[in-house]
């Protein structure tokens, strides 16, 4: 936000991609390396398994809770029990 704040005049899209370019390398000196990096890519897997695993299970809870189906007898079966 700093770097860009300084701008008066924006001239078109390309210049906005410019300075935030700018500004990103300006912020890549105050970067610092998470701990567990190499990890990240296995981590992203596991949360998407899980995310899946639960969807899967809403869903299924959510089509076993719908109104149970009722069978309807011709009017000559129910009569011929009478």
């Amino acid at each position: 936000r700093a770097t860009s704040r300084n701008v008066k005049r924006w001239q078109n899209g390309d210049m906005c991609l410019r300075w935030t370019a700018a500004g990103m390398l300006e912020a890549e000196a105050q970067f610092r390396k998470i701990i567990g990096y190499k990890h990240l890519a296995a981590l992203a897997v596991a949360v998407e398994n899980d995310l899946t695993a639960t969807r899967a299970a809403t869903s299924r809870s959510t089509t076993s809770r719908t109104a149970p189906t009722t069978t309807i007898e011709p009017a000559a079966t129910l009569a011929a029990a009478h």
